[in-house]
């Protein structure tokens, strides 16, 4: 079986040699699948993450800005210590540059995240049980494993891959959706 190390420079690689041309319409597709979820159309407190363009993370910005002028809650996360802290998104121009290169809302200690209905989960790969790879971190398999709202994790179909190694931590998602289509998991 495959390192999570190995995995992670594969993928960054190979996402990182994406055109912009290609790696646009890919997104596009994946938020127009996104946008079709009922999950997403129900919601009223959804999480998300600001992708990090220039690491090819599928870019879900139309995603964030169609949820937030219907109204929806949403929040982002905040590097700070060894665990994530959140923030309410309040639109684009109001986010400022975080740890790791990650734009962020500014962080307001009396602001308490009600629960997800949904999160949107960033991810270098993702096998067909959910176990998911990220940068390495940890940082959302802490938070996930306290939310009960539905993990969805947009992500390109070259990164759903077969077996991925999983610890006692990894909280496994519920729904991947690609390019090609939505594929519920549980």
């Amino acid at each position: 079986m495959i390192s999570k190390a190995s995995f992670r420079t594969d993928l960054l690689q190979w996402r990182n040699s994406l055109s912009i041309e290609t790696w646009n319409q890919k997104s596009q597709q994946i938020c127009h699948y996104l946008l079709g979820l009922d999950q997403l159309k129900n919601a009223s407190c959804v999480h998300v993450f600001w992708p990090l363009s220039e690491k090819r993370e599928v870019d879900i910005r139309p995603v964030i800005n169609q949820l937030f002028e219907s109204g929806c809650a949403l929040y982002l996360p905040i590097v700070d210590g060894p665990k994530l802290k959140h923030g309410q998104f309040s639109g684009a121009s109001h986010l400022k540059l975080g740890h790791f290169g990650v734009l962020e809302p500014v962080f307001d200690a009396g602001m308490v995240m009600p629960k997800p209905d949904v999160v949107l989960v960033p991810a270098l790969a993702v096998d067909g049980l959910g176990n998911r790879i990220g940068y390495g971190k940890g940082y959302y398999d802490a938070f996930l494993s306290e939310v009960e709202g539905c993990k969805i994790v947009p992500l390109f179909a070259k990164q759903v891959v077969d077996g991925i190694p999983s610890e006692p931590h990894d909280v496994p998602v519920d729904i991947l959706v690609t390019e090609q289509g939505v594929y519920p998991l549980k």
